[in-house]
């Protein structure tokens, strides 16, 4: 390899021409793949895409019709607003909202069947378990029977009682009051209610709009321009009346608001760095030579990415300052090593060659496992590193040569420093106590486990979160029950068997379909239930004439109730409940998602599901078959607690196939991934990095030498990681991964000047070394999460890499010692 260079050097020498031409060609190649680049600002980039238990919980939680809801609180300043006013406002700003960023808008329940309560009474039979029994067996007594007729005798001399006679001759006992039970049990906000015809606190000073939007809480792009949309329709708002808006589009924007700031931010302040650096340390023509090698290396790995992926992560350009500071370092050591002395440049370059080589081979062995993450943001950024990296190498070894004289100066001549004993017993006693500070930071560590601390959680957002949880009495943190399956029956019977299995208490605060929509089996026994109940209870339709006519009712009154109870019972279906008005309750509820006859479904839940429901669902005459081409999921709402946790094991979950997903357990499968990922990928690394190192050198001691300050930079990213409490994220990860290949690089360089004597290698080191801290330095500045774990890993890291390459190294090695 070493001798193919020098040869090329020659050859294109007296070729110039085709120097230009593959120039030329590179350049041309890059601008055609870059003018077709699409760049999208998704949060999927950042979360796994695998089939692994944390990729498909993720995909299962996009699929809850609560993902696509905003929920809208509009507030009365002004106490002369309070309650009509806010309400003709809420209703005006509704209608208003109807646009292509909102598929319904509503500040209101939908339009209720007018014999809403005779249907609701017509559930009973089929909701006829032990509760609803005592409390049927409660309004049947001689007593209960007097008064309920009573109040039904006042009501029918009132306006409302003109509106309700029909409901009260055909239930006069208010046995509909139970089934209403269930429906109000569903509400997730206990403190809605409506008033003034609107969804209202009690008193009146909020309202809320609910508004269901086609937006994915992935697309970054559609995020942000609804977000300009709401700031619009903010600006419509009267004085007086201000707003609080929550949505989980509203993160995703300002997830990709940050990110783009982001990349302005750092792309500003590593340019100012580096030309901080240049302006010290290259104060030459060549300069332009030495900053078009990183530029093309950039345009390489963005044409990569642009080819490969379509639309490509906007984030993987964010990092592109850490690979303008890791490419200069190979046009930087060449730089220095041929105006180390007056050789032949072919000769020198053939030195330089050698480090170059092994250097670059490590770093990109190290980078390039990246291409076997499950996150997609990191294989981008895997090919994009991998492939500058590959470029720089390229254009360092065959182009730069023929550019550049290096360095013309006393100080390319200087060596690796040489200490005396006094000196060298500093060196190393600051090595220890700096060691010792990387071990105590580094059992501190620990994996990042809460999935939404992988973005960005504006502080004004988490402030509306908490107002609006707090105004309308939505619970904290709950864990979310999924069913998925081909039929409503099969998916309601396991999530209410498996529901089942909780400590009563915990039962009380499950908000789930299935107690007003019991399966077709819990059905038939409760119409026997209530079958045998009448049978005891023959007397009722008696009781119920006799008190009515004592009190004016006329003998036929109820002759509508009498026919219920003996009447066959009617089953409980998604249509009939639908027909009841409820229809928005059961699409929070229940999901329906229509595939085609070739679409291969899995019935377990754990394929790609729905994000909205699109149809009318049902079961006609309770058969429970539907077609193959309807696939439904029921979520159900859970307090996240460690005792429903510990009841949904993995072979319960198996057993009635429901899946259990909370904010606690995915950050419990959050770090379980970045557990595995980091050992592996570290592991795999080091041992490639090994590898190569010892084909190379062949001496232990020398290998000691060149891996040296990658192993000293990655304790001492982990202490600073710990000592800051800062967990372990993903990106944390491919940091690491960084510090390893780049600390390997200046072990690489130091131990080939150790071992040949080579002049200007200290230099070259430093100067490289400052311009990758100030690549990544930058990203110290960034806002997003993704972005300054990465820049405080490597940054860390190369912060005690480089100092160990250039001082510790010589004060542990010399030619003499580091040859034996």
């Amino acid at each position: 390899m070493i001798r193919f260079v020098s040869n090329a050097y020659i050859y294109l020498a007296q070729r110039k021409w085709l120097l230009l031409l593959v120039m030329g060609g590179m350049m041309l190649c890059c601008v055609l793949s870059l003018s077709s680049m699409k760049l999208e600002e998704r949060i999927s980039y950042l979360l796994p895409d695998d089939k692994s238990v944390l990729s498909n919980d993720l995909d299962l939680i996009q699929s809850a019709p609560l993902q696509h809801r905003i929920l809208i609180t509009l507030h009365a300043v002004n106490d002369d607003l309070v309650g009509v006013p806010l309400a003709k406002l809420t209703d005006q700003l509704t209608r208003t909202m109807q646009s292509s960023f909102f598929t319904k808008v509503a500040c209101k329940p939908d339009s209720l069947n007018p014999n809403f309560f005779i249907g609701l009474r017509d559930l009973v039979p089929s909701l006829f378990s032990n509760g609803v029994q005592n409390a049927v067996s409660q309004a049947i007594t001689a007593d209960n029977i007097a008064k309920a007729l009573t109040s039904q005798k006042h009501t029918l001399g009132t306006m409302e009682g003109v509106l309700k006679a029909s409901t009260i001759a055909a239930d006069p006992l208010n046995l509909h009051r139970t089934a209403l039970q269930k429906i109000a049990s569903l509400a997730y906000m206990k403190n809605l209610r409506i008033l003034h015809g609107v969804y209202m606190t009690e008193d009146g000073k909020h309202s809320l709009i609910m508004a269901t939007t086609p937006v994915m809480t992935t697309d970054s792009r559609a995020s942000v321009a609804l977000e300009q949309e709401l700031e619009r329709i903010s600006n419509t708002l009267p004085k007086g009346v201000t707003w609080t808006v929550l949505g989980a589009q509203r993160y995703t924007a300002a997830n990709a608001l940050t990110i783009k700031n982001d990349i302005k931010t750092t792309s500003v302040i590593a340019c100012i760095a580096l030309l901080g650096i240049v302006v010290c340390f290259l104060r030459t023509k060549q300069v332009f030579f030495l900053l078009l090698l990183p530029l093309l290396s950039y345009c390489a790995g963005a044409a990569a990415v642009a080819t490969g992926w379509k639309p490509a992560s906007a984030m993987t350009f964010g990092f592109g300052p850490i690979l303008v500071g890791m490419t200069i370092d190979f046009g930087l050591h060449l730089y220095y090593v041929l105006g180390s002395n007056a050789a032949p440049k072919r000769d020198l370059l053939q030195k330089a060659s050698v480090p170059i080589v092994i250097s670059g081979l490590t770093t990109i062995a190290a980078f390039a496992l990246l291409m076997f993450s499950p996150v997609p943001g990191l294989r981008q950024l895997s090919v994009f590193i991998t492939i500058g990296l590959l470029t720089a190498v390229v254009l360092t070894l065959f182009i730069l040569p023929h550019v550049i004289s290096g360095h013309q100066g006393h100080i390319a001549s200087k060596p690796l420093p040489q200490f005396s004993h006094n000196h060298r017993a500093a060196v190393l006693t600051v090595t220890a106590v700096v060691f010792i500070l990387g071990c105590v930071g580094s059992s501190q560590l620990h994996f990042q486990d809460h999935i939404r601390a992988m973005g960005v959680r504006p502080a004004a957002l988490l402030q509306a979160e908490k107002d609006i949880r707090n105004i309308w009495g939505i619970k904290g943190e709950e864990a979310l029950l999924f069913a998925s399956g081909t039929s409503i029956d099969e998916i309601v019977r396991n999530t209410s068997d498996s529901i089942a299995l909780l400590s009563p208490e915990d039962k009380k605060s499950v908000v789930s379909l299935t107690p007003l929509l019991p399966s077709r089996q819990r059905q038939q026994e409760n119409w026997q239930h209530w079958r045998k109940f009448w049978e005891a209870h023959p007397s009722v339709a008696s009781t119920v004439q006799a008190k009515g006519v004592a009190l004016g009712f006329s003998k036929h009154a109820f002759t509508p109730f009498y026919d219920f109870i003996h009447a066959s019972p009617q089953a409980v279906t998604v249509g009939s409940l639908r027909n009841l008005g409820i229809g928005s309750l059961l699409d929070s509820l229940l999901v329906e998602r229509s595939v085609s006859p070739q679409t291969e479904i899995d019935v377990e839940g754990t394929s790609g599901l729905p994000m909205a429901a699109t149809s009318t669902v049902g079961y006609s005459n309770f058969s429970g078959v539907l077609a193959t081409s309807n696939f439904y999921t029921l979520i159900s709402y859970l307090p996240d607690t460690h005792t429903i946790n510990s009841v949904f094991t993995p072979e319960i979950e198996k057993k009635y196939d429901v899946r259990l997903i909370s904010g606690s357990r995915l950050g419990k499968e959050l770090a379980s991934v970045l557990t595995g990922t980091f050992v592996r990928f570290i592991a795999y690394a080091f041992a490639i990095i090994v590898v190569i190192i010892l084909l190379v050198h062949r001496v232990v001691k020398q290998c000691i030498c060149a891996l040296l300050p990658a192993c000293f930079g990655l304790l001492m990213m982990g202490g600073v990681l710990g000592l800051l409490n800062r967990p372990l994220s993903i990106f944390s990860v491919a940091g690491a991964l960084l510090v390893l290949g780049h600390g390997v690089d200046y072990g690489v360089y130091a131990t080939h000047a150790i071992k040949k004597n080579s002049l200007g290698t200290s230099q070259a080191i430093f100067v490289s070394g400052l311009t990758s801290l100030a690549g990544f330095g930058s990203l110290l500045f960034a806002d997003h999460p993704a972005l300054f774990d990465m820049g405080l890993s490597v940054f860390s890291g190369l912060l005690a890499a480089m100092p160990c390459a250039l001082l510790v190294l010589p004060a542990l090695f010399s030619k003499d010692t580091i040859s034996s």
